[in-house]
């Protein structure tokens, strides 16, 4: 069945009691391991302390399990088009 990306109902089980139930467990644990897993791989491939920031629509989703993280930011993209807009606007 289509699911949507959303926080499991029991946030720590790992264990679903019926398969749209486990299909969500899944996709989501899933989506922060990937997520654990490429910041960690991104730290050590600069060699140096590195802020983490995440963007989108579903950053604050996967922010509430995981300690990546070390500002949400949904908006980024908008906010700097926003301010490229106001500059281009004022060049003008």
């Amino acid at each position: 069945p289509r699911i949507a990306i959303e926080a499991p109902r029991d946030n720590m089980s790992v264990i679903g009691r019926n398969t749209v139930d486990q299909m969500n467990i899944g996709i989501y644990w899933g989506y922060i391991a990937m997520i654990e897993g490429l910041v960690a791989r991104m730290k050590a491939a600069v060699g140096r302390p590195v802020k983490v920031i995440a963007t989108g629509g579903l950053a604050t989703l996967f922010e509430q399990h995981t300690n990546v993280f070390d500002a949400v930011e949904p908006d980024l993209t908008i906010q700097g088009l926003a301010i490229m807009a106001e500059r281009a606007h004022i060049a003008a």
